[in-house]
């Protein structure tokens, strides 16, 4: 095989496993993202690398061990074909893999550059600590943990796996980078856009705090237009509402601080759930109670009939339907408001991973993705 097709055999596994390790680190949930697939020190020189000023390092960690995964044969040292035993053309890796896939799938995390190695840096045969080298790094630390991770790629009994860790760690931290950056909103939401992205969002294996948080930021986003409430209160789903005070998980009071709505979100509503709700409204005096759920089980009728034994107005609707019917009653820059008044609840609620998750949504819906 020639060296040109060898080349191009390389760069298109590259590619492939690039795919493959960013789509298992985009599954990873929002809480579980300070995991971690290699040890202490790589991490730190990782993230040091990551959060550094010198650009160029950044793409040639995510090169170098993208090369010594998808070819034990080549060594990650190695900057240059001539460099040494294991040499590969690490520029040409880089601009015809890795930039690409950045344009794709990273943002520009990176740093947007469309053939970082030309840099002054990595115009050298290999990375390495000899005096001569360190006389001409600028930023000799970001150097020093490059060098670190690479040697610990390269010394190890098992390369090719720790070299995909590296690359599993790395692609964590830019995700970590992306999610935790400001999305830029604009002016107005479409209708269609924040339908898909509450779709998007509500439609998580695990749902966590989310239900809750968007029914009350549609509510409360709905009151401030339309002053149907003196006000709309709610608390974190990890707080009991007996302990809080609370009859159910939303409450909507008129100015006098009557309740005049309940409002109960649960991922599944079955007719012991409801009877418990019901009772617990009409021991607070409620006549009026809202049920969201993500899952309705059994018949609705007999909800409504027991609601009705008990003399309170119920009305049960799917949790999907909910947001989605509610979001007509928006205009533009009212859709815009709930998005900014959700990422708020969350951020409150769940401190930044559970804001994240909703961000990062929120950014793929908004780019087309």
């Amino acid at each position: 095989m020639s060296e040109g097709k060898i080349q191009q055999n390389r760069e298109d596994r590259a590619r492939e496993l690039l795919r493959s390790i960013w789509n298992e680190v985009s599954q990873i949930r929002a809480p579980d993202l300070e995991r971690a697939f290699v040890n202490e020190n790589i991490t730190n020189d990782i993230k040091r690398i990551l959060h550094g000023r010198a650009k160029s390092f950044k793409y040639a960690l995510l090169t170098q061990a993208l090369a010594k995964a998808v070819d034990a044969s080549l060594s990650c040292r190695a900057l240059q074909a001539r460099a040494e035993q294991g040499g590969f053309d690490a520029r040409a890796l880089c601009r015809n893999v890795v930039v690409r896939f950045e344009q794709e799938n990273l943002s520009n995390a990176l740093g947007g550059s469309s053939d970082p190695y030309v840099s002054k840096p990595l115009r050298r045969e290999r990375i390495s600590l000899d005096n001569e080298t360190i006389k001409q790094i600028k930023h000799r630390d970001e150097w020093e943990a490059l060098y670190r991770v690479i040697e610990a790629i390269e010394t190890c009994p098992n390369p090719e796996e720790i070299a995909r860790n590296v690359l599993k760690q790395v692609l964590l931290e830019v995700r970590k980078q992306i999610s935790e950056a400001e999305v830029a909103l604009p002016c107005k939401i479409s209708a269609e856009q924040l339908r898909a992205i509450l779709k998007q969002y509500l439609n998580r294996p695990s749902l966590g705090m989310g239900p809750q948080a968007v029914t009350y930021s549609l509510l409360k986003v709905f009151n401030r237009k339309t002053g149907t409430f003196g006000d709309v209160t709610s608390a974190a789903p990890t707080t009991a509402d007996t302990a809080a005070g609370r009859v159910a998980d939303i409450e909507c009071r008129d100015r006098e601080g009557v309740i005049r709505l309940a409002v109960c979100v649960t991922q599944r509503l079955d007719l012991r759930k409801l009877k418990d709700e019901i009772l617990k409204c009409k021991k607070g005096g409620v006549a009026n109670v809202l049920f969201v759920a993500y899952e309705i089980a059994g018949e609705v009728h007999e909800a409504y009939e027991e609601a009705s034994r008990q003399g309170i107005d119920v009305t049960i609707t799917e949790l999907e339907d909910f947001a989605l019917s509610m979001t007509v009653l928006l205009n533009g820059q009212m859709r815009r408001e709930l998005v900014e008044e959700i990422c708020g609840v969350l951020r409150e609620w769940g401190g930044s991973s559970a804001e994240m998750e909703f961000k990062e949504v929120l950014r793929n819906v908004l780019r087309g993705i």
